[in-house]
């Protein structure tokens, strides 16, 4: 089936100290014999043995392929939601907000500690210090050239927050890694971070971010920044 594609995961291999795959999806039609595409699935963990974990992002249309890789030793980890941005909200962006090619890393490292809901963190099977090695490590490379650019929020003067932007085909914008400092939380940081990035990109781009169902305060954070709940994906693990 040409709409699967099966690749290794180098980067996340050389983290966790495990052989990683990823099971992606390409131009898949939402009328597609869903038992047929379980099948497909199957077949291809099958083919690959040699990976000791196989991430699957399941688009949401698929429930039945959910259930059918949930009974044949997939584990559900969370679902991914993708939002995208509609309009200019009523939020004021009361904060200072830079763009930078590149940051010092160190001052947003701690964020690592802020990836409880991601999927390294969610699986009990991954132990917690390399599932923050491995957000530690890729917020350093984001900071030093890794994303396209990167947008800092200020408290008096003082970095505390930032969201990573990368730029795709189309028109399109992917925020990556978005973050407020945890001792900073609570003061509208992050609402002036993500309205100075709409601000800026929005009348050229599409703009989309990605949270997990379990974190309420990122997906409170999108919505009134004004974006809307596009499209959505079932993770799963598969280990050897």
């Amino acid at each position: 089936m040409k709409s699967l594609f099966f690749e290794y995961l180098d980067w996340d291999s050389k983290q966790l100290d495990l052989k990683c795959g990823l099971i992606s999806f390409r131009d898949v039609s939402p009328n597609i014999n869903q038992y047929k595409l379980a099948d497909n699935l199957i077949k291809i963990i099958a083919e690959n043995k040699s990976a000791d974990l196989i991430t699957i992002k399941l688009p949401g249309d698929f429930p039945i392929v959910l259930d059918c890789l949930l009974k044949n030793s997939a584990r559900f980890i969370d679902t991914e939601l993708i939002y995208k941005f509609d309009h200019a909200s009523g939020v004021n962006n009361e904060h200072t907000v830079n763009f930078f090619d590149s940051f010092d890393p160190k001052l947003f490292i701690p964020l690592a500690d802020e990836m409880i809901f991601s999927r390294f963190y969610m699986d009990k099977k991954i132990p917690r210090d390399k599932a923050r090695k491995l957000w530690a490590d890729s917020i350093r490379n984001h900071c030093m050239g890794r994303a396209d650019r990167l947008a800092v929020v200020y408290l008096q003067g003082q970095p505390v927050g930032m969201a990573t932007i990368n730029f795709g085909d189309n028109n399109v914008i992917n925020l990556h890694i978005v973050g407020i400092l945890k001792q900073f939380q609570g003061r509208g940081l992050g609402c002036s971070l993500i309205a100075r990035i709409t601000k800026e990109y929005s009348s050229n781009y599409e703009i989309f971010v990605e949270t997990q169902s379990l974190n309420r305060s990122a997906q409170r954070l999108y919505q009134r920044a004004g974006f809307f709940l596009d499209s959505m994906r079932y993770i799963l693990h598969v280990w050897a």
